[in-house]
Parts: structure tokens; sequence; C-alpha cells
């Protein structure tokens, strides 16, 4: 039985600059992963087939889940003759933008990689992972990075940023396929993450605090006004920091002090749910 740790990410930074001809768009991101995790359990069976076990429904069908996928595609390609039981405790809150299916199907590759003494490397199972998701070659490494093209180009950032992030979701989910359909291409700009990366690497967390960016979120608020609501509510409370992850729908609050992340969740008075983490 071997267990795997699947780290939620945040995006610090989320540029999108332009729509490829194959539909996929090159991004800029600088991203971060997360204390908070899923945590994956994978066992061997006699028969030949992927079996999923989870406390909470992922996909309607487990046919549709991206760990299915990806685990059948490499007991198809390594040509094993055995079958895997993986059984998934969720925490991370599903179509968040925090890359909870994305880290799932990471800690899967890494997980069968180990279970069936596959000999693949990081940079092997990042390649393999690429196919299924643009987060999973991050999520593989769980590093501090820029991550840029359509997630396949990987540049780590020799840093530890010591902050808390209250992680705040209305519990509706926003599709990333949806948001990527009604994006403008009118509004594409070349805002780099100079100022953001220079933070990370000074262990400025203001700095960090104030060079927040997401391209996304004005197309996330008008798909889901709830998303915005949220912002506006940290805001009105005066909180700094904020952001939307990936494409929604959770908003997070960075800071130095997990006493003052307290004291936002006891003002939001269980409105959405909410979690406090800090940053791996």
């Amino acid at each position: 039985m071997i267990k795997e740790k699947a780290y939620a990410k945040i995006n610090l930074f989320l540029n999108v600059l332009s729509k490829r001809p194959d539909g996929y768009h090159e991004m800029d991101m600088v991203m971060t992963p997360l204390k908070l995790h899923d945590l994956l359990t994978f066992k061997k069976i006699k028969e030949n087939k992927v079996e999923i076990i989870s406390n909470k429904q992922i996909t309607e069908n487990n046919e549709d889940n991206v760990i299915y996928k990806v685990a059948s595609f490499i007991m198809s390609e390594f040509e094993i003759k055995e079958g895997v039981e993986i059984n998934i405790k969720k925490n991370i809150p599903i179509a968040g933008g925090l890359a909870g299916g994305s880290a799932d199907a990471a800690a899967t590759i890494r997980g069968l990689n180990r279970l069936f003494k596959l000999g693949m490397k990081f940079d092997e199972m990042a390649e393999l992972g690429i196919g299924f998701g643009a987060d999973i070659p991050f999520c593989i490494y769980n590093k501090l990075a820029i991550v840029q093209g359509v997630g396949d180009k990987i540049q780590f950032i020799n840093a530890k940023l010591k902050a808390y992030v209250l992680l705040v979701n209305p519990q509706v989910p926003v599709l990333t396929k949806t948001v990527f359909e009604n994006l403008d291409p009118n509004e594409f700009s070349n805002r780099n993450y100079t100022e953001m990366v220079q933070g990370l690497r000074n262990r400025d967390v203001g700095k960090v605090m104030n060079n927040l960016y997401n391209f996304m979120e004005s197309t996330t608020f008008r798909l889901e006004p709830k998303v915005k609501d949220i912002k506006n509510e940290l805001q009105e409370l005066g909180t700094k920091g904020v952001l939307m992850s990936g494409s929604g729908a959770t908003m997070f609050v960075l800071n130095r002090k997990k006493k003052y992340l307290e004291n936002i969740v006891s003002q939001l008075n269980g409105a959405y749910y909410t979690v406090l983490t800090k940053i791996l």
C-alpha cells in the first residue's frame, strides 16, 4: 500500500497572453503549493482494473475522472497485469481553481510509479501528466515556480515564503473550460511577473501582496457573480492581499499573521466555506 499527498495550489500571478491555433492559451503564471491536500492511497488488486473510492463524488462517473484516465493510461502503457484500488480523501474544494483534480492526477502518477516500481523520473512523470491537464506538471513537483506556455515550461523559484492563506469558496463550481471560452482576446496584455518574483526571492510578503494579479477574475466575475461578491465583501472588511485562484471560484487572502486571517473568518459569519492553511 502506498500513500501520496495531493497538494492544492494558488496562483499568485496569472496572465493570459494569447490564444494558440490549437485552441490552447499561452500563459504566464507564478504558482505555489499549499499545505491543504487530498490524501490518496494506492493498493494492488488481482483483477486488472482501476477501482476508485472517494469520500466525495468528484464526477458523475468514475471513468470521467482524470484520476481514472491517468491510471488507466499508465496501466496500459506499462502493460501492468494487476489492478489498482485508489482511495481518495478529498479536502480540496472541487472546481475551485485550486488544482484539486490536477493534484490528484499528479499524485496518481507518483503513486503508481512507486507502487509498480516503474522507475519514472520527475521530468518523465511531468511529461506524461501534461497530456491530461496543464497544472499536472506543476503538481508533480509541488514547488514554488514560474509556469509558462500551456503549463509545460516550469522554472523553479528558490525561495520560501512564510505566509498563511485563507481560502474562501462560495461552493459553486466554476468550470475552467467555460472561463477560457469566454475570455476576451482584445483584453490580453503583456503584464509581467517581475515584481512578484522579486518579492518572492526577497521573502517580502508585502511586495507579493501588492503584486497579486489574475487576468481571469473579470471573466469569472461576469459568469459567476457570487465570486465577485466574496471579493467585494473581503475588501469591505479592509482586507488586503485578496485574489481569485486560477479560474475560480475560490478567493484567497494572503497574510503573515494567522490571527489576522482568523479574525476575517469570524467576520464572514459562516457565509462561505473557508479553509485556513499556509504556503507549503
